[in-house]
């Protein structure tokens, strides 16, 4: 192979020196017990992913039945030699597993001594503790995808791992990149435009067809988001490239003078419900511009009954001259796909998650928390993340998003032209799509989706807008 071997993977506070099977703090060699190296091997080629008890256990002790006890020696022999007695390196989460919220530095292509580090000759060649190079080397084949076997060989815990702050965490694995069957689609990014200055951003979208909904071996499927069942999108629409942001609503609310987002109630979390959440009213004076956390001009839009939804869709209409209108749930799901068929917009990573989307991560309050680490339990402003192949933005996560449809529990109904599910009268229920901030990742999925009452004020439901283009 002509590629360069990195046998030094290194942290701010420690480095480990694979080719030697040693840890370094500082100048200080700090030797470790084969078991308790191959744990922080692991927790190092997962840095910022919650790892479960059973992965490590499977990774480091295979086809072993071994305690519990095993596993929490090799952790108190790894924050006794790190000197993390405070417990904000190796960080445990009640009865799901431990992360280690560190972030890999650039690789350098020198080994201790200040030499150039050369491709090995041969796999033996690489270590002087052989058996624990074979071991983390079986973790690796295990866990990881499938690599040459001659390659695996002298690879051992080298999967290179970059942080962008405390958001995504993402393998910088060549070989990831090459052989992942999820891989993310290519950015295919569509034609874009405004109609006035306060107007929303549009995604200009071609007629096209798409499988709706989730196979039946797709991960947390649900049974209301249907088998998968071709829906044809007949002519070309516009979807906001964006959620409507609050400086955009408040335009609308400026000019109109409407008390539309006046209202709202918070969700939080309750640590004595671990399959719903909690609602609380917030104070009287809570609204868009207030929803009970800070927020900017640029942060999506909350507190919004699909009647203010739609008194805004009509204020667009009237402005524009053009039939904005909220999208129907099969056309999201057309644009929150952008031509995939895997459970999200990049594939079915769900680690890949933190890189496209805001949901209740490892350090909010919320009991079904899950995936990576961030700093608030809140919604961030529009378009910092990843977007999808098509260049829309926060399709996972953020707000959930209104929808034209009634609610219905049987995706049959749906219409499969591209039309919204309608029913005589007030429907009364909606649909809303995309998850939330406090939701957790199997909520973000593309083909989730929730039905709630069209007059309910929450901050955590926003919108996006659409347009019907050409004839």
């Amino acid at each position: 192979m002509d590629h360069i071997v990195h046998r030094i993977l290194r942290f701010d506070r420690f480095a480990l020196d694979l080719a030697r099977g040693c840890l370094r703090a500082g100048d200080q060699e700090i030797d470790l017990r084969p078991k308790t190296f191959e744990v922080l091997c692991y927790l190092a080629e997962n840095a910022g992913r919650l790892v479960s008890k059973q992965e490590l256990f499977e990774a480091v002790w295979p086809d072993v039945s071994v305690c519990d006890d095993s596993l929490v020696q090799c952790i108190r022999e790894l924050r006794q030699k790190l000197g993390d007695e405070d417990r904000r390196l190796i960080k445990t989460v009640s009865r799901r597993g431990y992360l280690l919220d560190a972030t890999v530095l650039a690789p350098t292509p020198q080994s201790w001594s200040g030499a150039a580090v050369q491709e090995p000759e041969a796999p033996q060649k690489l270590a002087t503790k052989p058996d624990v190079r074979h071991r983390v080397l079986r973790t690796i084949a295990t866990h990881r995808l499938r690599i040459w076997g001659a390659a695996a060989a002298g690879l051992v815990c080298v999967a290179l791992i970059f942080s962008l702050g405390r958001l995504p965490v993402l393998v910088a694995n060549p070989w990831h990149v090459s052989f992942a069957k999820d891989a993310p689609k290519a950015l295919q990014p569509r034609p874009t435009f405004k109609d006035c200055a306060d107007c929303p951003e549009m995604v200009a979208l071609p007629a096209g067809e798409f499988m709706m909904g989730s196979p039946a071996d797709e991960r947390w499927r649900e049974v209301d988001e249907g088998l998968p069942r071709l829906v044809v999108i007949k002519k070309p629409i516009a979807i906001g490239r964006f959620e409507v942001t609050v400086d955009q609503f408040s335009a609308f609310v400026a000019e109109t003078g409407t008390t539309a987002g006046s209202r709202c109630v918070a969700i939080v979390g309750d640590s004595r419900n671990l399959h719903g959440s909690r609602f609380i009213m917030s104070p009287p004076d809570a609204s868009f511009r207030q929803p009970g956390y800070a927020v900017t001009g640029t942060h999506p839009v909350v507190c919004i009954s699909w009647h203010d939804a739609q008194e805004y869709v009509d204020w667009l209409k009237r402005r524009t001259g053009k039939p904005y209108r909220l999208p129907t749930e099969s056309e999201w799901e057309y644009a929150g796909r952008a031509g995939t068929q895997t459970m999200y917009s990049f594939g079915n990573n769900t680690d890949a998650l933190c890189a496209y989307g805001r949901f209740a991560a490892l350090d909010t309050p919320f009991p079904w928390r899950d995936g990576c680490l961030r700093d608030t339990a809140s919604p961030i402003p529009v378009g910092q993340l990843q977007p999808n192949p098509w260049g829309i933005f926060d399709m996972h996560g953020n707000a959930w998003e209104w929808v034209e449809d009634c609610w219905t529990p049987n995706a049959s109904e749906i219409p499969t032209d591209g039309s919204a599910f309608l029913r005589s009268g007030s429907c009364g229920v909606g649909v809303m799509r995309g998850g939330g901030w406090a939701n957790p990742s199997r909520q973000q999925r593309s083909a989730a989706r929730r039905g709630v009452t069209m007059g309910a004020h929450a901050n955590h439901i926003g919108f996006r807008v659409a347009l019907s283009l050409g004839d």
